[in-house]
């Protein structure tokens, strides 16, 4: 009787163990660009930022890297809140609505009618990992239209690359929030002279 009864409490201490959550919580991040913003130009155009174009990986949510063995992988406990490209765009609007360069500025899925379109196409964002450290690539190319004639106003490439703090997901994050204040500076003045123009 003694043997059945220790049986049985070493099965329910060990089915205990097994029960337990060893996994470390999914950690999400977005990019936040909190940077000084100029408004010393003001027009009455309204802009439409269109859904970029992106890789498929970027369709998701995973946070990629890339080792000197050209490996690819994504990090396991640590993730976009959505998308890596809707949070560019919304982020992106933000800073130009904030701007007053626009009298409005909506995202892809507002009926508005407006006068210009900002369309983009992500060529490449990714972690790369090596001995010595790691750094953060990001390059976008942007194309400004007029939607009245469907004209290409003008385009540009935006290419970025950021030492990382540290090897990690926590690094990359913050060697994007870096990049990204950067390159939404850098797209309102690509387009103050060319909506003054148009």
């Amino acid at each position: 009787m003694n043997k059945i009864v220790i049986y049985i409490l070493i099965t329910l201490f060990l089915g205990g163990c097994s029960l337990k959550d060893v996994g470390s919580p999914i950690l999400k991040y977005t990019i936040f660009d909190g940077s000084h913003i100029d408004k010393s130009i003001k027009t009455d155009k309204i802009l439409k930022i269109s859904q970029f174009k992106a890789p498929v990986n970027l369709l998701g949510s995973k946070i990629w890297y890339k080792r000197d063995s050209y490996a690819t992988n994504s990090y396991l406990y640590s993730s976009w809140n959505e998308d890596f490209s809707s949070i560019i765009e919304h982020d992106m609007a933000n800073r130009l609505y904030k701007s007053g360069l626009f009298k409005s500025v909506f995202e892809r899925y507002s009926k508005v009618k407006a006068d210009l379109s900002l369309e983009g196409e992500i060529i490449n964002v990714i972690q790369n990992v090596g001995k010595n450290g790691a750094t953060v690539s990001f390059e976008i190319r942007l194309y400004l239209i007029d939607l009245k004639s469907s004209k290409l106003i003008s385009s540009k490439d935006f290419s970025y690359n950021k030492t990382c703090e540290s090897i990690d997901a926590i690094g990359a994050i913050k060697a994007y929030n870096q990049i990204i204040k950067i390159f939404n500076k850098e797209v309102v003045l690509w387009l103050k002279p060319l909506v003054k123009e148009s």
